[in-house]
């Protein structure tokens, strides 16, 4: 091989490496899913799942679709972690829903979807008071009594800290689920 064709592969190989360090940087290429809490957890919590798996192309629309209209909220990356918290097949899993958006107007939009959400309009509409405030972690959250077939409450607990939206579903003991929406960490 000639000194030129040897010059002319080693000018490639850096600029194929340059573009891909330039590629590594771009946030929207390199952007991970939020950390799901999988140690400390509340008594009786018992982690059963984080999704998306590790090494998975799982698409986790379905686990999002509260959060996606009628406001648009962008690319949105997700991570859910499965949690029981009764004995099994006694009680449904709690949940907690983490999602990093692209700014905080987006993550307003998402709690904003969520809200609106056609079932708790019914019950707004029907004077059920399913809205309160809470405080979790400092930050101001919404409270909502998710009201279940069979007429129980389980508490879910919503906010946004800058470009993530954290939503938890515990179970209907206020308290513990108030504990599980700390370890979030948001």
């Amino acid at each position: 091989m000639t000194m030129k064709n040897i010059i002319c592969l080693l000018f490639i190989s850096l600029v194929l490496a340059a573009s891909a360090g330039c590629l590594a940087k771009d946030p929207a290429a390199s952007a991970s899913n939020p950390a799901i809490p999988k140690e400390n957890l509340p008594e009786g919590f018992k982690l059963l799942a984080v999704l998306p798996g590790e090494n998975s192309n799982m698409n986790m629309t379905d686990y999002i679709k509260e959060f996606l209209a009628p406001e648009g909220i962008g690319q949105a990356n997700a991570s859910v972690g499965i949690y029981q918290w009764s004995d099994p097949g006694q009680g449904y899993d709690a949940k907690i829903t983490l999602i990093q958006l692209s700014d905080e107007e987006h993550a307003r939009a998402a709690v904003s979807n969520f809200k609106s959400q056609k079932t708790y309009q019914d019950q707004l509409a029907r004077k059920l008071p399913i809205f309160g405030n809470a405080t979790v972690n400092s930050h101001d959250a919404l409270e909502i009594k998710d009201i279940r077939g069979d007429n129980s409450i389980r508490y879910l607990y919503l906010w946004n800290t800058g470009s993530i939206v954290a939503l938890v579903e515990g179970n209907g003991d206020r308290n513990q689920s108030l504990e599980l929406a700390g370890i979030s960490g948001l």
